[in-house]
């Protein structure tokens, strides 16, 4: 098989693995955090959360512009680079909706 195709699939849902890699990150380091007990009986720590939230959008705009620039060079378009392009500008979206709690909310509920 010389179309590559895991690779090609790979690279198409890469920013929505980065989102739901990021999704449970923050929610289960939020919910270590806020337990009785727990790393820090403050709430979790925005510094943290912020990090991880600037490395998964940095992550998914990577991918995105490298869609774009694959897109714009080629006369052969593919699909998987249409998928891509679009998936990290959906991802970008869902990563800030998922990072915004971290700078509305101080402590646990």
């Amino acid at each position: 098989m010389s179309d590559h195709f895991l690779r090609r699939a790979t690279g198409a849902s890469l920013p929505f693995l980065i989102w739901a890699a990021h999704f449970g990150f923050c929610y289960i380091v939020a919910a270590a955090q806020c337990t009785p007990g727990g790393w820090r009986p403050e709430g979790p720590n925005p510094y943290l959360l912020g990090a991880a939230t600037v490395a998964a959008l940095a992550a998914c705009m990577w991918i995105g512009i490298a869609a774009h620039r694959r897109l714009r060079a080629s006369t052969r378009k593919v699909f998987t680079d249409y998928v891509a392009g679009v998936g990290a500008v959906l991802s970008i979206i869902a990563i800030v909706w998922t990072g915004i709690p971290v700078l509305l909310v101080r402590g646990c509920a």
